[in-house]
Parts: structure tokens; C-alpha cells; sequence
């Protein structure tokens, strides 16, 4: 067969066949790598086997002669000690004692003493001889007990009139311990809300509606309030006040407050008509107040309050179109209050109180406001307080 027709017939027979992916040759590399591998680990596996078991019989077969001897434990023996006999020691004299009743009224109150009674020690009249078993060993006498020395008898005290616990003073027995009081001096910082007396707005109508001043007609104010429908915005009050315990369950306090008024209205000024004009007033003043702690609790406290506040408008200021104008007012602000109060500590020394009350303002000739046109309000005063 020539070569052409050997490579003919070759073609013919590899024709349709698929040359493999490289990655199938790599597959094919590693695996034989890995049985490569496994007859290495094959045969280190059999000559560690190999070498373990000759080192087994070597042990085995070399090994040196053995000790067959036995130990045996020493021998020892027992002796019987005589016992040593108690001696016999005389009879100390016992004293006499008082009554526990004479000698606390020998004593003042800070040195109460008492004697304890020494119990006679119990020794039989004669010592009968004991025997004892004959020993192989003998021991020395023992040592003769020289006796106790003898105590100095207490001379006995001469009895007196019996003294009964109804004798002694009430407070005998009594520690005497400081007293502490339950309240301590406070801080506090408040805020109050009140109601608002305006058309549209909650209102607090359980006093009559007008004032002598509620027209706030002065004769040195160029300013003055047109007949309708004012409209009074919330006032806002701010204060700091100290609380200093009186009694136990009374509790004086005061400080400083001030309060921010704003009202709305129609008004002239210099006989010149502005609807919508503004006022704002600013009032310092100093309250006073007792309260009364009916329930008191380390973390809980109730109490009533009584009292009233004096107030200085320190500055007025009216806005209207563009313009402002200011204007001093005189007098004073007096006011008096009543309600119930609670508070809660929720650590040691910081608490957060509620004061519901009542509060009624007499007329003083002031500027139009809600307080001339609703004496009589319904406040609400939350704070912080501190104690000291």
C-alpha cells in the first residue's frame, strides 16, 4: 500500500471526528498527576507501617531483665500511755450579788452595769483511786498543778428600795437619733398656659365679662380703644421661684415671673382710627404662694395652694400700619390664687410638677387686656424643680 493511500484511508477514518476542548486535555493532566501522587502516598504509607512494626519487636525481644523482689511495709508497734489523773483544786469563794434592780439605780443612764453571778464549780468531796492496767512501758510522774491564784472577793452591796421599770424615765432605753425633715428647700422653673376669652377661641366665661378698665381709658394716653370685638392671643409667662419648708407639710414659696401679653383691637390715635392694631405688655412680678402637702411619697407628692402675685407692666408698646409707639404704665397688678397641685421625682432630686388653679385679677386701672376683660382665669402651670 503506497502512502498516499495509507494517508487517504486515515482521512477517511478520522473524518467527523472532534478535536477535544483544551480544558480536557488540562482535566486529563491533572489526573494523572493526582494518581502520581496517590502511589507516592502509597508506598511512604507501607514503609511507616513496616518500620513501627520492627520497632515493636525489637521492644519486645531486647528488653532488659525485671525486677521480681517485693516490698514489704515496716513494722511498727503501739505503747499504752498512763493517763494523767485531774488534779484536785480547791473551792474559791463565791461573792454575793446585788439585785439587778439596786445596781441600776446606782447608775445613771449612759453607765448601766451589771454584775454576773459566778457559778460554783462542782468537786467531789474525795478522789477514789482509778486503775489503771499495767503497761510495758513506764512514764514519768506528772508534774504537780500548782492551784489557781485566789480572786478578791467583791464586797456585797447593802440592799435598798426595790426598783421597777416604771421608775425609770420614758426615754431610758431610747437612742437618741437626729432628726431629719422630709421636705427641703426648692427650684423651680414654671411655665403657665390660660385660657383665652376671644371670639372663636376657647373661653372661660365664669366671671363677669367687663371691668371698670376694660376700656383702658387713661388721661395721659393718646391712645384709645375703639367699641368691638378685641382678640387676645395666649399669654406666655415664664418664672423662677424657691420653695422653703415651714413645717413638715407646709411649704412657703416665691420668686420672680414674667408674663407676655398681646391683644388685638380697633383704636385712635390722636383721634386718628387704626383697625387691627396691636398692644403688647410685659409684666415682672413677684407671687407668694403657702402650700399644703397632704400626701407625700419619695417619688409622689399632692398638695393644695393658696396665695397671690403683685405685677409691674415694665414696658407697653403699640404697633399699628407701619408704625409703633410706646407708653409707661403706672400702678400695680395684684392678683390672687387658689388650686391643687402634683408632682413626681423621677430621680432623687429632679421632678416635674402640674398646677391646676384658680386665678382672679382685681382691677387696677391697667391696659386693655385679657386680663381686664376676664378677671377671673383658669391656669395651668407646668415646671421643673430642683431640690437643694
Amino acid at each position: 500500500m503506497e502512502r498516499n493511500e495509507f494517508d487517504q484511508m486515515l482521512r477517511n477514518r478520522l473524518e467527523g471526528v472532534i478535536e477535544p476542548a483544551p480544558d480536557v486535555w488540562e482535566g486529563i493532566s491533572r489526573g494523572l498527576a493526582r494518581r502520581h501522587r496517590r502511589v507516592i502516598l502509597r508506598r511512604f504509607a507501607t514503609g511507616a507501617v513496616a518500620a513501627a512494626a520492627g520497632l515493636a519487636v525489637a521492644f519486645l525481644v531486647f528488653r532488659g531483665p525485671q525486677d521480681t523482689r517485693q516490698v514489704t511495709a515496716p513494722i511498727r508497734t503501739a505503747q499504752a500511755v498512763q493517763p494523767v489523773l485531774p488534779q484536785e483544786t480547791p473551792d474559791a469563794p463565791v461573792p454575793e450579788v446585788a439585785p439587778i434592780a439596786t445596781q441600776i439605780a446606782q447608775f445613771t443612764k449612759h453607765q448601766v452595769t451589771a454584775q454576773a453571778s459566778v457559778p460554783k464549780p462542782v468537786v467531789p468531796e474525795t478522789t477514789q483511786d482509778i486503775p489503771v492496767q499495767p503497761s510495758a512501758v513506764t512514764t514519768e510522774p506528772a508534774a504537780p498543778v500548782t492551784p489557781q491564784e485566789e480572786t478578791t472577793p467583791v464586797t456585797p452591796v447593802s440592799e435598798g428600795p426595790q426598783l421597777t421599770q416604771d421608775d425609770l424615765p420614758a426615754d431610758f432605753w431610747q437612742e437618741e437619733t437626729p432628726r431629719h425633715k422630709t421636705h427641703t428647700s426648692q427650684l423651680s422653673i414654671l411655665s403657665n398656659l390660660t385660657t383665652v376669652a376671644s371670639d372663636g377661641d376657647l373661653m372661660y366665661k365664669a366671671s363677669p365679662m367687663h371691668s371698670s378698665s376694660q376700656t383702658g381709658t387713661r388721661a395721659t394716653s393718646s391712645v384709645e380703644p375703639v367699641s368691638g370685638s378685641p382678640k387676645f392671643f395666649s399669654p406666655l409667662s415664664l418664672g423662677l421661684q424657691v420653695a422653703v419648708p415651714v413645717t413638715d407639710r407646709f411649704t412657703l414659696s416665691s420668686g420672680l415671673t414674667y408674663s407676655y401679653l398681646v391683644s388685638q383691637y380697633d383704636m385712635l390715635v390722636d383721634k386718628v382710627r387704626y383697625d387691627g392694631a396691636y398692644n403688647q405688655l410685659h409684666y415682672v412680678g413677684i407671687p407668694l404662694t403657702m402650700s399644703w402637702h397632704f400626701v407625700q411619697t419619695p417619688s409622689f407628692g399632692f398638695y393644695a395652694l393658696a396665695g397671690g402675685a403683685v405685677e409691674k407692666c415694665v414696658a407697653q408698646r403699640y404697633v399699628f400700619a407701619s408704625n409703633t409707639l410706646r407708653e409707661k404704665v403706672g400702678g400695680l397688678q395684684w392678683s390672687a390664687r387658689v388650686g391643687l397641685g402634683a408632682e413626681y421625682w423621677f430621680v432623687p432630686r429632679l421632678g416635674l410638677y402640674f398646677d391646676p388653679s384658680l386665678v382672679y385679677f382685681f382691677d387696677n386701672q391697667q391696659p386693655l387686656s385679657i386680663r381686664t376683660q376676664q378677671p377671673l382665669q383658669a391656669r395651668f402651670e407646668v415646671g421643673l424643680r430642683f431640690k437643694l
